[in-house]
């Protein structure tokens, strides 16, 4: 297919460009581009067309490979994508039954205070705290939507609050989170997933292990945080210092 719009469009295109740009200086018969075309086509030798439209088809050939290699390349990657999503959506009810643990944690809202109904910043640091203890420690998951006991809280209430009531608004804003108060390298160690329970939207954060330590930068002050148990602990400067180089090893 690549192969013949080579010859039909691409051979085409380029002789309408070529007469678009030295038109002048060809002879007033050719100043009418079909002309000049039929002119070309009919005038030059059999072996001189034959070797410009292999040309041409090599070119479109080889364009096509690229775009079939291409589009392999994103259907497979839709494919996995739809996979985990369908992994996750079944694994789900027993990640939240099994509680939280060293690689699991739970957190009833992104911003929405619950108690207070109203929009807290505050908890957005808890957030990042939590995904910096991921990140140094051997990564995990974050379920957003859920208590600390298991019970169901979704994210509606955090879609509100944002600009567009929107699963990809509330991504960019958990991005826009752990940018602020990790860097913009820890956002390519998170991945978000949405999935539906009892009606109920809960945010899965897929947490990478982070290569090198993250610190959680709060008004100049640079924090560690690493998971342990089922909780999120911050390390003195001695204890962040030893659990680096362990790290490391």
């Amino acid at each position: 297919m690549g192969a013949v719009i080579g010859v039909i469009v691409l051979h085409p295109i380029i002789t309408l460009v070529l007469w678009m740009e030295y038109g002048a200086l060809f002879s007033p018969e050719y100043s009418d581009f079909g002309r000049f075309a039929w002119e070309r086509v009919s005038g030059a030798p059999v072996y001189h067309l034959m070797a410009m439209n292999a040309i041409f088809a090599a070119l479109g050939a080889a364009i096509g490979v690229v775009f079939a290699v291409l589009t392999r390349a994103l259907s497979v990657q839709s494919r996995k994508a739809e996979g985990l999503l369908e992994y996750l959506q079944t694994a789900l009810p027993s990640v939240i039954a099994g509680g939280e643990n060293e690689f699991t944690e739970f957190k009833s809202t992104l911003r929405w205070d619950i108690n207070e109904s109203r929009t807290n910043r505050s908890l957005e640091q808890v957030i990042a705290k939590t995904i910096a203890g991921l990140m140094n420690h051997e990564g995990g998951r974050l379920l957003i939507g859920v208590t600390d006991e298991g019970n169901l809280t979704g994210i509606e209430q955090d879609l509100k609050t944002l600009r567009q009531p929107s699963v990809d608004e509330f991504e960019r804003a958990l991005t826009g989170i752990v940018k602020a108060y990790l860097g913009g390298v820890a956002c390519t160690l998170i991945r978000c997933r949405f999935l539906k329970i009892d009606d109920m939207t809960i945010c899965w954060v897929l947490v990478e292990r982070a290569a090198e330590p993250v610190f959680l930068v709060l008004s100049d002050t640079s924090k560690y945080y690493v998971r342990t148990g089922n909780s999120t602990r911050e390390l003195n400067a001695a204890e962040a210092h030893d659990h680096i180089q362990r790290r490391g090893r």
